[in-house]
């Protein structure tokens, strides 16, 4: 959603907040208020329509670190492998949109909005299928939007108080990975296996909700602050379709997934969505009541510590195969991809500047975000390292209508890890190796202590660029 810049979210919701680096928290009076701090809806003078989009290239580049394949012992030695950089081959997004209307209803003191958005961030992800990464992940495609209802009050131009209500709308959550399907006691194929199959889920989720509580103070004209909360623990929660393709034309057959001898390919797609603590204060630099310039900073604090796993819950299915060579049943099991993020905080420095008043506004800012993933759950399908960004905007004003646009640069710097302290493992459903991992019997001896080949060992990078363009009417 709008609210992060990590996580599953990366940017800024709308021009005017993107333009100084998402520090908006204490300003917030427009309809991004709702995400932001609905609080600052109260301070909305008139009926304001508001209509926006944001487009992005984001790039993320993936270069699998060096392993031994145990899975291909040749005269008794098993080969180095070495493997190409991947990236993200759908790095174009084109829809991010905003649109909404807010109004005092003919009140003094109170404010209420309407607004419906799809949350910033990267929705498309594709690397190939045969890529370093493909045990990881193959594609990702998220499309997720929020519709907001939201209600504020202020006392006089001292303090005011807002909520926001959220219907989070998942209409497609689509993921797809190669997993290693061999059953065979005392293997692992950490390069490639001839038991890889493609495994994909799509699926969707009608409704979660959420709620954001808002506040604002001004103590003195030239000093503002501002706190807001995302206050739920709520889940992202598909139901979804699983389809697995055997990638060994000698395998390639009739598949088919069952449960208690049934057809059936349904499956549950759960992901934690993060509480969220804003807060920001903003020096204010006024000529009479028109305000000049300001100067904001916030810290935010999100709780992606919430993120342990991905989990595909399949509750029983199997995966039975045949072809002219193989005859093969195999228990797929719950799919769990390790995440263990952590809690992040991000500091922002933004502000406006009234060049021409009422004609010409300029605005810029930075930030910085910790790290979401501990190197050893570096993944490609979400960028986890810190984020370093930069942004500048503008509005111009003809007469009731502001034109607000605003370019965003962010940047993860590279992460590397190395594959002795890598955690993210191999997809092995049918392996007969099982915690603690330790029986020479049933585990490959080369990864005893562990379910299976790690497969993040490499080097990460990361740059997006985000334009937003937003058009705001006020009468």
């Amino acid at each position: 959603m709008a609210r992060g810049d990590d996580g599953y979210f990366s940017g800024t919701l709308g021009a005017r907040a993107g333009g100084r680096a998402g520090a908006f928290t204490a300003k917030a009076d427009d309809l991004t208020a709702v995400s932001f701090n609905p609080a600052g809806l109260a301070k909305i003078d008139s009926t304001l329509i508001q209509i926006g989009n944001s487009f992005s290239y984001n790039n993320y580049s993936y270069t699998r670190a060096t392993t031994t394949d145990y899975g291909n012992v040749q005269n008794g030695v098993a080969p180095r492998v070495a493997f190409a950089s991947v990236s993200n081959q759908s790095p174009w997004q084109a829809l991010d949109p905003v649109v909404g209307v807010a109004s005092k209803l003919g009140l003094k003191d109170w404010a209420f909005a309407l607004v419906a958005y799809a949350p910033p961030g990267i929705a498309n992800e594709d690397f190939p299928q045969d890529g370093g990464q493909r045990y990881m992940m193959v594609s990702r495609e998220a499309l997720i939007l929020d519709y907001s209802a939201s209600a504020a009050w202020k006392y006089n131009d001292t303090f005011g108080l807002g909520v926001t209500l959220s219907w989070i709308h998942v209409p497609q959550l689509n993921y797809s990975l190669v997993i290693d399907g061999n059953p065979l006691t005392g293997m692992a194929h950490p390069v490639s296996s001839p038991y890889d199959m493609l495994a994909s889920t799509t699926g969707s989720d009608a409704f979660a909700f959420n709620a954001i509580l808002g506040g604002w103070y001004r103590p003195v004209p030239f000093l503002e602050f501002g706190v807001s909360g995302q206050v739920i623990p709520a889940d992202i929660t598909t139901q979804s379709q699983l389809s697995i393709t055997p990638l060994n034309p000698a395998l390639q057959g009739n598949v088919t997934l069952m449960r208690n001898g049934v057809p059936t390919n349904d499956v549950t797609v759960t992901l934690p969505l993060p509480m969220i603590l804003r807060t920001g204060a903003r020096y204010r630099r006024l000529d009479g009541k028109r305000e000049i310039f300001d100067v904001e900073v916030d810290v935010d604090y999100e709780t992606w510590s919430r993120v342990k796993n991905f989990t595909l819950a399949t509750n029983g299915l199997t995966a039975n195969f045949q072809s002219q060579s193989v005859n093969q049943t195999i228990n797929i099991g719950d799919i769990n991809i390790a995440k263990n993020w952590n809690d992040t905080v991000a500091i922002k420095l933004g502000g406006d500047y009234a060049l021409i008043p009422d004609k010409l506004t300029l605005r810029g800012g930075v930030y910085y975000e910790t790290a979401v993933a501990n190197a050893a759950y570096a993944n490609v399908d979400f960028p986890g390292g810190q984020e370093i960004g930069a942004t500048v905007g503008a509005s111009v004003f003809f007469g009731h209508v502001e034109l607000a646009a605003a370019y965003e640069a962010r940047v993860q710097p590279a992460v590397t890890i190395a594959e002795a302290d890598a955690r993210v493992y191999q997809q092995v459903p049918g392996s007969p190796c099982q915690a603690p991992y330790t029986n020479t019997t049933t585990c490959n001896p080369n990864y005893l202590g562990q379910p299976s080949p790690a497969i993040n060992a490499g080097t990460y990078t990361a740059q997006s660029h985000t334009v937003a363009l937003d058009v705001l009417y006020r009468f």
